[in-house]
């Protein structure tokens, strides 16, 4: 009886003892809660979410979980990008990238801390590079099958070609986002799709669809807690109201986004809405809370380098200080402008963002090369192995297997010329609108400064009492240097983005472009047959660049004095010369085909699916000679 109880005892206790979860179960469980508190952390209380993640890298040295540890780092990150440390964020991105890669782990992570990356340099004006970090967040994505990866991925790229103005790759990108988020029910669970959806709407004019995704941003947002999103929502509907010049509505909702701001207090949507806040009130004449404003939101980039912002700041100011009169001031806020405008093109243009996104579909496509590819290989083997069994069924399989062989190379080439066509023509289209963008910013910004600069100087020498003619004579001078400058400013305006091209025939827009040449300079004769109805666009840009471009050879490498343009179009095409007197080349050199200026030529020409021949030796002169079917 007393060995029994013994026994109940024992046995008892032992249940008991495998009951109690262990020391590493329980270690488990509290690193998934902190998680998970970390991810509600990041949109509804980002002051709790840097302690959170240290008590989870903690628990993570602890047990010597490199998992945790990184999970917790990502966090850590967060944080510090939504408190404007976008530089301590990108660093702590990039140095995970560096061990998840090195540890091979999990390519949702990777897709994550790249995504984090982009983030960071966005935030410090670094499109360019933010772009390559978002297309290699999607391509982990795509192959670890993470639709959570993936939304946030083309959600990301649409938000760099939004801050970069090109809204409509922006709204495929965001639409593709929001596609992704129903297939995998979470259509209601992230706001910021919906807001960078309607953002771009009301920048290309479609007030309604803006207005529509604004409100499902905002009631989103609300339902989520996800303050960031929500102030966006407000930001951006104040955006097109005041497109929509019902200023006082819009800055009421900017108002609104502000004190939401507070909650979250970063800096980089501050400034964003300080700005725009300071806009509106030069356009409802309070000056002197505009400039405050302004000021404020300069002070916060300059610290917290948030350079992506400044012109946006810089223009605010000038508007305020020009309604108020202080006409200095504005000009400084301008100058300051411009000469941001030109640091930001050069670090970031559309031909080399064109560049990346190239780049990634190359990739993309030479992965389903290989997997093709690898495909043949297990193919060959299976049709090896039949011929073994049976000789005359293995001749059969092979000649079929030829065939599909064949097929499968033929589609595969096809496929390429095609990613290469899309390729060449998203690369022209993109130097054609930066052309444009830039001859905008020479005719509406500099032209309309210089113009300026001559009225007041006119009206200055009215008012001057000049002690001798001399003086009055140097006076005239810096008139007329001002007024030749406005007159170049326009030349050049005109010449890299032809009103002529718009409004009549590729024949007319030539005959103006020579018009437009110095006589002095070069004597240039042209011909024209049978283009008297309009071509395609496209072509007629194409064509007239490559004629351009043969000019500026003409003239700047070749020394030409006379130059004869050629255009027929016939049933075959339209054919093309261009011959001039200059010094000429050797075209059996290679290297003289390295220059941009021939390769320009080339590219243009094949694009069009044409050909182009150059007749030259050195000292008699040169003929291009091309043809384009049509």
């Amino acid at each position: 009886m007393k060995c029994s109880c013994y026994f109940i005892i024992f046995l008892f206790f032992t249940i008991s003892l495998q009951a109690q979860p262990s020391t590493e179960d329980i270690a488990v469980k509290k690193a998934a809660a902190l998680i998970s508190l970390c991810e509600k952390l990041r949109y509804s209380n980002p002051d709790s979410l840097l302690s959170t993640a240290n008590e989870l890298a903690t628990l993570g040295q602890q047990q010597k979980n490199t998992d945790w540890q990184t999970n917790a780092a990502f966090f850590m990150a967060v944080y510090y990008n939504g408190k404007g440390n976008a530089d301590t964020a990108l660093q702590i991105a990039q140095k995970n990238i560096r061990i998840v890669k090195e540890e091979n782990k999990d390519k949702k992570l990777l897709a994550k801390f790249y995504s984090l990356a982009g983030n960071s340099l966005m935030r410090l004006n670094l499109q360019k590079e933010a772009l390559q970090m978002f297309y290699a967040s999607l391509e982990n994505a795509e192959l670890s099958n993470d639709k959570d990866g993936l939304f946030k991925a083309y959600n990301n790229i649409g938000w760099a070609h939004m801050e970069l103005e090109q809204f409509e790759k922006a709204i495929i990108n965001f639409t593709l986002c929001i596609s992704v988020m129903q297939e995998i029910n979470l259509a209601d669970k992230y706001a910021t799709p919906y807001n960078n959806l309607a953002s771009c709407y009301g920048s290309v004019g479609k007030p309604d669809s803006a207005y529509k995704y604004a409100q499902i941003g905002i009631s989103i947002a609300q339902k989520i807690t996800d303050y960031s999103a929500e102030a966006n929502g407000y930001s951006i509907m104040g955006t097109f109201l005041s497109k929509e010049k019902s200023y006082e509505k819009a800055l009421g909702n900017f108002e609104k986004a502000m004190s939401i701001r507070e909650k979250n207090a970063d800096p980089f949507y501050i400034v964003s809405d300080l700005e725009e806040i300071s806009d509106l009130q030069s356009k409802t004449g309070k000056t002197k809370e505009g400039i405050e404003n302004g000021q404020k939101a300069l002070d916060i980039a300059l610290t917290s380098k948030i350079d992506a912002k400044l012109p946006m700041i810089y223009t605010a100011l000038a508007h305020n200080y020009e309604k108020a009169g202080n006409y200095k001031e504005a000009a400084e806020s301008y100058k300051k402008l411009y000469a941001l405008k030109d640091s930001l093109y050069s670090k970031a243009n559309p031909k080399a963002l064109a560049e990346i996104q190239t780049k990634y579909e190359t990739e993309k496509q030479e992965r389903k090369i290989e997997q093709q590819q690898a495909r043949i290989i297990r193919q060959n083997y299976l049709f090896i192995g039949i011929a073994g069994i049976a000789l005359l069924t293995g001749l059969l399989v092979q000649s079929q297997y030829k065939k599909n062989k064949l097929r499968q190379e033929t589609a595969m080439k096809t496929a390429l010329m095609k990613e290469q066509q899309i390729a060449v023509k998203a690369v022209m289209e993109a130097e054609e609108n930066e052309r444009q963008r830039i001859a905008k910013d020479l005719h509406d910004g500099v032209g309309q400064m210089m113009s300026a600069a001559k009225m007041n100087l006119s009206a200055f020498e009215s008012e001057m009492n000049f002690t001798n003619n001399e003086q009055k004579e140097a006076f005239g001078k810096i008139i007329n240097l001002v007024d030749e400058s406005c007159k170049e400013v326009r030349t050049v305006s005109h010449i890299m983005m032809p009103n002529a091209l718009l409004k009549n025939n590729l024949g007319v827009a030539i005959r103006d472009f020579a018009d437009k040449l110095s006589n002095k300079i070069l004597q240039v004769h042209v011909s024209v047959q049978g283009l008297d109805e309009r071509l395609d666009s496209n072509v007629e840009t194409v064509l007239y660049r490559v004629i351009q471009e043969c000019v500026n050879n003409a003239v700047k490498h070749a020394g030409a004095t006379t130059l004869d343009i050629s255009l027929i179009r016939d049933k075959d095409g339209i054919s093309g010369t261009i011959e001039d007197n200059g010094k000429g080349f050797d075209t059996s050199d290679k290297e003289q085909y390295k220059g941009i200026g021939l390769k320009n030529i080339i590219s243009r020409i094949e694009y069009l699916k044409g050909t182009v021949d150059f007749d030259s030796a050195p000292g008699r002169g040169t003929v291009v000679a091309w043809h384009v079917p049509l």
